[in-house]
């Protein structure tokens, strides 16, 4: 999973303008997957696809089981 940059000034770009890129580590998607999930309730608008395109690839690499059994664990 990961993010793509356009913005090579390093300004915060306006609304639906620019894009970064970073390549999360299987550790991190997880450990991201399962603090969005945990905190789903305080996910600030505007951060819901991003939290669904998370959740989306961890279903992805895991059987149903595999994914309730992941959310289910804290490590």
């Amino acid at each position: 999973m990961s993010l793509s940059e356009n913005n090579s000034e390093n300004k915060i770009p306006p609304e639906n303008s620019g894009s970064f890129e970073y390549n999360f580590s299987g550790r991190e998607i997880k450990l991201l997957a399962r603090f969005l999930r945990k905190n789903q309730s305080q996910i600030p608008s505007g951060l819901e696809n991003f939290s669904r395109k998370v959740e989306l690839y961890i279903y992805s690499l895991m059987s149903i089981d595999e994914v309730e059994k992941f959310f289910r664990t804290e490590d």
